[in-house]
């Protein structure tokens, strides 16, 4: 049987027995659905409704809401008519092929694929058209499966078989780059918890009576089989839902916000305090990090100390402890690992530049944090196997020449339920004169890559993504910048009273072009923060007998 009659039979099965076709994840996958909605949301188009209970589901939660159902197999749409009219929900359905739905679709608010991804023959020419459906600014919110490294192989070719899958990638990876190729933009990924059906008493009385049904015999028999098949997989393969966005995405997790100057003012005077002045002779020679420490920027993450709050409540929220150890790695001049310290008893802040170290130590204990910080190398920390609970990074791998190397060690030294949270970046401009430019105002290590391939990076290193929010940089405006850059240059002339008037133009010029460092490109990158547990983290199935 080929993978087109496969599913055909498969659709024909469910159709007949009028199942309820739960998305990846089960019932708590439709709720992560109806919160990944936009209130407002006016069209809704569930793609691939199978037989309707997704979209009857949103209908409910979204009454005002058009919502429309779209299936290319006529036996789904009649089931999901019939359900339709029971229930008396407004949710209405079309059995279209793909030419007809990109007619019926366009315009659509959202479109939500609650599984039918693993059934396309041609994933990139179906996502295509969704991008070309939604409004600016739509949204797609896509479930699927994502697969254990080690899931044994004769599992997914009898998965292949028995459902007639079209679509099977390899990792979160693979899907984001189908996105980036039809124009669409992650906004945010979330894993949940691994899902097997349960046979409750209802249950097992509905296939006992079924089986009493001479016609019924064999579409019983042959459910049963695929709900044992998936019992055995559940416990080598996540649900995850994916939210894309046809332009750029809303920050999902918060970042700095409206920038309050006072502060940002302050913050530059606490953490320049410790620091010697230098002439300029010197200070055209340092490279951009080194720069930004001299004037008091922490740099601690793309939005700042307020995402790097956010980074810690998520940790909390995910189960880490107040009294976790959290080895936060390329530490800088210590901003983050002081917010770190507020939450989480264990925090060391590590970083290979002594000199960041001593100011980091000095901010820290001018602050009274409980923050430890060392001087070391995040590829070779030295410390024992499964010594931490959480590892931190704030866009440290963009920074790297070696990011697999931290990643291994990072691996390496947290605890097998141990979380990594890092920061990072999909650029839409990757054109060689753009990289060129921001490697010289930013430093040479820095790669402009996709989402895919940062997610990819991770996926490599045998790390699974726990969930992946967009975050807000909150960069200043142009007006903010004028504002600082003036304050930093008086301030380094009080201080400095020896710098001439051509040596301030010049440190003037420096601030700016390491500040504003990314405001002259023309497609700014999206940043995002994302969570990681080590692979295959999850319990395997007890019972996998599949007689």
């Amino acid at each position: 049987m080929n993978a087109r009659s496969a599913q055909d039979y498969y659709c024909s099965i469910v159709a007949a027995l009028k199942q309820k076709n739960v998305p990846p994840g089960g019932e708590a996958m439709i709720e992560a659905i109806l919160a990944a909605v936009p209130v407002g949301a006016a069209k809704i188009i569930d793609l691939g409704c199978n037989t309707g209970w997704v979209a009857r589901q949103v209908a409910k939660a979204f009454p005002s809401a058009r919502v429309l159902g779209l299936d290319i197999n006529p036996a789904m749409i009649d089931a999901a008519e019939a359900a339709a009219r029971q229930e008396q929900s407004s949710a209405v359905f079309a059995c279209v092929d793909g030419a007809a739905m990109q007619t019926l679709a366009a315009g659509a608010d959202v479109i939500i694929c609650g599984g039918s991804a693993a059934f396309f023959e041609d994933p990139a020419a179906v996502y295509r058209a969704v991008t070309g459906c939604l409004k600016p600014g739509g949204l797609l919110i896509d479930c699927h499966y994502v697969y254990d490294a080690d899931v044994p192989a004769d599992l997914r070719r009898e998965e292949r078989a028995m459902f007639g899958l079209g679509w099977m990638p390899k990792g979160l990876s693979a899907i984001a780059g189908v996105y980036e190729e039809a124009g669409l933009t992650m906004a945010a990924i979330r894993r949940l918890p691994r899902f097997a059906f349960e046979d409750s008493a209802a249950a097992v009385l509905a296939r006992e009576i079924l089986q009493g049904v001479p016609e019924m015999q064999e579409l019983v028999q042959a459910m049963t089989k695929r709900r044992a098949l998936i019992n055995a997989l559940s416990g080598y393969r996540y649900p995850y839902l994916l939210v894309a966005s046809s332009g750029t995405p809303a920050a999902q997790a918060p970042g700095a916000g409206e920038r309050d100057l006072t502060k940002a003012i302050a913050t530059l005077d606490l953490f320049s305090m410790p620091i010697a002045r230098q002439p300029m002779s010197v200070l055209r020679d340092y490279l951009p990090y080194r720069f930004l420490a001299y004037v008091g920027d922490p740099d601690a993450a793309p939005g700042g100390g307020r995402a790097v709050e956010t980074l810690a409540r998520t940790l909390e929220t995910l189960g880490i402890g107040q009294k976790g150890r959290v080895l936060d790695i390329g530490c800088f001049t210590g901003l983050s690992s002081i917010v770190l310290a507020s939450h989480f008893e264990g925090v060391i802040g590590l970083d290979i530049e002594a000199e960041f170290v001593e100011i980091a130590g000095s901010i820290g204990r001018a602050l009274l944090s409980p923050a430890q910080f060392l001087v070391g190398d995040g590829s070779r920390t030295g410390y024992a196997p499964a010594s931490f609970d959480a590892v931190t990074m704030t866009a440290t791998l963009a920074y790297t020449p070696r990011p697999q190397a931290l990643l291994a060690e990072a691996s390496r030294i947290l605890k097998s339920d141990g979380l990594l949270a890092e920061f990072v970046y999909h650029h839409f401009d990757r054109a060689p004169e753009t990289a060129e430019k921001i490697q010289a105002a930013v430093g040479p290590d820095v790669v402009l890559a996709p989402l895919s391939r940062r997610l990819d990076m991770f996926e490599t290193a045998g790390f699974d993504l726990v969930e992946l929010n967009a975050v807000e940089t909150g960069a200043a405006s142009s007006s903010e910048q004028t504002v600082l850059r003036d304050y930093v240059v008086h301030r380094e002339h009080v201080l400095d009273p020896c710098k001439s008037r051509e040596d301030l133009k010049a440190f003037a010029d420096l601030f700016t072009h390491y500040t504003g460092r990314l405001s002259d490109c023309l497609d700014k990158p999206v940043a995002y923060l994302g969570v990681f547990s080590k692979s295959g983290q999850g319990n395997r199935p007890c019972n996998q007998n599949r007689d």
